[in-house]
């Protein structure tokens, strides 16, 4: 009886060991924003107007998302000046 139930312990701790959390991407990710009309969510997860309008279809709207935040532009890192020695 140990046998079997040892077993079976040892399958669902290595079942569970392999799941993974998966990245979620923040809500500042995606520039359009579905809401459907009938009380739903609002849903942060387009990439242009156009994806965000064939996925809704009939029943809802697209908006820009009020989360949405492009990335800050990198500036040239002057180059470094020798002291004289």
């Amino acid at each position: 009886m140990r046998l079997p139930i040892l077993s079976l312990f040892l399958t669902a701790a290595a079942l569970l060991g392999e799941i993974q959390a998966a990245s979620a991407q923040p809500p500042n990710g995606y520039p359009w924003c579905s809401k459907n009309l009938r009380g739903g969510a609002i849903s942060c997860r387009y990439t242009s107007w156009e994806q965000c309008h064939t996925r809704t279809g009939i029943g809802g709207i697209c908006t820009r998302s009020p989360y949405y935040r492009l990335a800050p532009p990198h500036a040239p890192v002057p180059p470094r000046r020798r002291r004289p020695a």
